[in-house]
């Protein structure tokens, strides 16, 4: 079992790109917050980042951001430029990409803006652990090919009217949100946290294979330490230390985590939900999932189940 594949797996993801802008002259876009993470695809002449804050950030042809928090932004041709337009976008974005167009003369840039959206964003094990920024630029090296290809392929879709267009945007944008990710932890110079540092350590990295692969075990902190061949307390100290909680901690929200998917994704009864997730019984299982996301888990079905119906 892939940890990170598993995870990823898990990401109830719902991708976005509202807005293809074609720009000629000087200009400077104001995003406010926004509740889910916000990625924007530049072309053309240099622009800039700019946050509250921190110092501005140059964006050269076919760089890609994203702010995973969604935070407050500006994107500009010059750091000194004001805003000429504030774009608020709430969760419900645009059903189809826009195209704007300011030809008002001078440098060209282009901009694709996007947004991520996952359910339950707040605790899932991964989003946890990303930066407020990632910066992945258009250069020669392991991402540049995937790169080029996904967004080349996403810049001429965005905003066409050729059938089919509007899905495969859509698709496009979640194959970019699981390549930035990959591209970010591969990245040395990242600094890996949590689980995903972890994953590095030969013996924990294994006892994590070990938790994603069969969820429904009676995993023990003894069990799991025979299963790397370290004592008890040696394992339990060096988890703790690597992942950042206990195993045992990091067990539960794993197995709450994955029924929380499969309460979405299949129709299979609550019993054998709580089965395949390690709980002895239905109420067990009921009792820890409502500690963890503040409703029972037949509440939770039909609350995603209704807002898949809406979308």
């Amino acid at each position: 079992m892939d940890v990170l594949t598993e995870v990823l797996n898990s990401l109830q993801l719902r991708s976005s790109v509202y807005c293809r802008a074609e720009i000629e002259g000087d200009y400077c876009l104001h995003f406010h917050p926004l509740p889910c993470a916000a990625f924007h695809v530049v072309g053309g002449a240099d622009s800039w980042l700019l946050r509250h804050g921190r110092a501005p950030i140059v964006l050269t042809d076919g760089d890609l951001v994203v702010l995973p928090g969604g935070d407050e932004h500006r994107i500009a041709s010059d750091p000194d430029q004001p805003p000429v337009a504030d774009i608020r976008i709430g969760r419900d974005v645009p059903e189809s990409c826009e195209v704007k167009c300011y030809l008002m003369g001078g440098d060209r840039h282009l901009l694709i803006c996007g947004t991520f959206d996952l359910q339950q964003r707040d605790r899932h094990p991964l989003i946890a652990l990303l930066p407020d920024l990632i910066h992945i630029r258009r250069e020669t090296g392991p991402s540049a090919e995937w790169l080029n290809a996904t967004l080349g392929l996403l810049a001429a879709e965005a905003g066409s009217d050729r059938p089919g267009s509007e899905t495969l945007v859509r698709r496009l944008a979640d194959v970019l949100f699981v390549q930035v990710i990959r591209t970010w932890i591969d990245d040395s110079a990242n600094p890996a946290r949590g689980w995903l540092g972890a994953l590095r350590d030969p013996q924990i990295g294994a006892s994590l294979q070990a938790i994603h692969g069969a969820p429904e075990r009676d995993w023990s902190v003894g069990a799991l330490a025979r299963e790397v061949a370290m004592s008890r307390s040696a394992f339990a100290a060096r988890f703790t230390q690597l992942v950042g909680e206990p195993p045992v901690n990091y067990l539960r929200g794993w197995r709450l985590h994955w029924a929380a998917g499969r309460l979405q994704d299949s129709d299979l009864p609550l019993a054998a939900i709580a089965d395949q997730c390690g709980y002895g019984s239905e109420a067990a299982f009921s009792k820890a999932f409502r500690r963890q996301f503040g409703v029972n888990p037949g509440a939770y079905r039909r609350k995603v189940v209704h807002r898949a119906d809406r979308a």
